[in-house]
This record gives structure tokens, sequence and C-alpha cells, in this order.
């Protein structure tokens, strides 16, 4: 009867343990990867939301670009909901960097509302103000991830797929980043910006998505799929190349700049969606 007693004590303990070690491997109802995959997504719509905002003072105000602004913001307030339901047993790091996020993101939308030039530096503010809050989740989830990986003994392997989803979401962001700072340097250097300081960014942040392209090239985790997609960023990404003095001198006709950053960035969601799923 004891000895029957123990064997079941022990088997309990290890049931418990091993929910204990399956509730640590996900976050919430979805898997890290993921998670790092949407918290990825509020950097890239942080500046999209304010590309399309420079864009409609600019006078670009079709249907297109009005569909791209409301279903951006849609977008920002169902995954930061997503987020903040999976989060509940996260650590406290997350759920700080959550609630910062959350803070951020109804002062830009207060901000937004009102369309004007002389609004435009809150705009800017407020956006880098936002993407530096998307960003630090993204790292705290990160972190989360970690820890959880080596309390369940997981493979170093497990912790580089969310390290890979964050670079190659980062990227979403760049791209549309990008767009952004050509937009203001190309068509507001009369307003009260720092037109030169806007004009380095547009050359920094192309340095910056070139040099992830090349990481992400020799990525030990890439699929045939995967690399198809990387080299289809390539071929957009030297039309660019090709005509860099033209684009660090504001030459290419900002139509073409959307549309390459847009294209870019759907192409890289595409390519993290394959890394979290791997």
């Amino acid at each position: 009867m004891k000895k029957q007693l123990i064997l079941l004590t022990l088997t309990l303990l290890s049931q418990i343990n091993l929910c204990l070690a399956n509730e640590q491997q996900s976050f919430g109802n979805i898997s890290y990867e993921k998670a790092t995959n949407i918290s990825g997504k509020q950097r890239m719509l942080s500046q999209r939301i304010a590309k399309i905002y420079l864009l409609r003072l600019a006078g670009a105000n079709g249907s297109e670009v009005n569909s791209e602004y409301n279903s951006s913001l849609q977008l920002f307030q169902r995954n930061l909901t997503i987020l903040e339901t999976n989060s509940k047993k996260s650590s406290l790091k997350v759920r700080a960097a959550l609630k910062k996020e959350k803070e951020q993101w109804r002062t830009f939308k207060t901000i937004i509302e009102n369309r004007s030039n002389s609004n435009l530096n809150s705009v800017m503010n407020a956006s880098n103000e936002l993407l530096k809050r998307c960003h630090s989740l993204v790292l705290a989830i990160e972190e989360d991830s970690k820890y959880s990986k080596e309390f369940s003994n997981e493979s170093s392997g497990d912790q580089i797929k969310v390290e890979t989803v964050n670079i190659s979401g980062k990227q979403r962001m760049l791209a549309q980043r990008l767009c952004l700072y050509y937009t203001a340097c190309r068509v507001f250097k009369k307003e009260k910006l720092n037109s030169k300081g806007l004009c380095v960014q547009v050359e920094n942040i192309y340095k910056e998505m070139n040099n992830s392209l090349n990481s992400l090239l020799i990525n030990d985790l890439n699929t045939f799929t995967i690399e198809q997609k990387i080299g289809e960023v390539l071929t957009l990404f030297n039309q660019i190349e090709d005509n860099k003095r033209d684009f660090f001198n504001n030459k290419i006709p900002l139509s073409k700049i959307m549309i390459l950053s847009n294209k870019i960035t759907n192409l890289y969601n595409v390519i993290t969606g394959q890394y979290s799923s791997l």
C-alpha cells in the first residue's frame, strides 16, 4: 500500500511538472515564435501609420491609401488585444512592456487625429516612441522564450527560431520606415523638421536592411521556399541598389518607393511567417 502511494505521488508530480513545462513553452495559447511575430508586426504598423499620415498630408488620398491607413489602425489594436490576452502568465517584464506599448498607442492615436502640417514633429516623435515600446515588448518576449526553453531543456536551435523571427520581422518595419523617412525628406523639407537628419536616416535604414538581408541569406533555418522569397526581396532591393545615388538624393519618384517598400514588407511578412511555423 505504501509503495502504491509513493508511486501514485511520483506519477502526479511527474504530470504536474509536465504540465508546467508545457505551459512554460508557450506564450499563452500561442507559441513564442508566433508571439514574436505578432509583437514584431506592431513595430511595422507604427511606421506604416506614420508613413501614411505624411503621404495623406502630401496629397495621397486615394481609396488604396485610406484603406491601408484604416486597416493598419485596426490591425494594431487587434494584435494588442491578442498579446494582452495571452500574456496573463508572462513575466513582469513582458506585462510592463505591454502596458507601456498600450499607453503610447493611446497617445499616438490622439496625436494623429490632428491632420495638419504643424503636427508633423509630434507625429514623428510619437511614432518613434511607439516603435521603441513595441521593440521593447519583442525583446521581453524573446527573453521569456529563452528562459522557458532552458527550463524545458529544449535545444538551442529552438531559441534560434525565435531570434530569427525577430530579425526577419524587423525588416517589415524597416521597409515602412524607409518610405516614411524618404517621404519626410522629399516632401517636408520646408516644414520645421530636421531635413538633414531625416535624409541621413534614409541612408542608415537602407544600410541596416542590406546587412540584415545578407545575414538572413545564410541562415541555417532557410527552406527552399524561404530562400525563394529572400531572392524576391533581393530583386526588389536591387532596384534601389542600381539607382543608389538617385535614391539618396531623393530623385526617385515617391510613388515608386511606396510600391517598393510595400512589396518588400509583404515578402518579409511571408518569410517571417515561414520562420515562425518551422
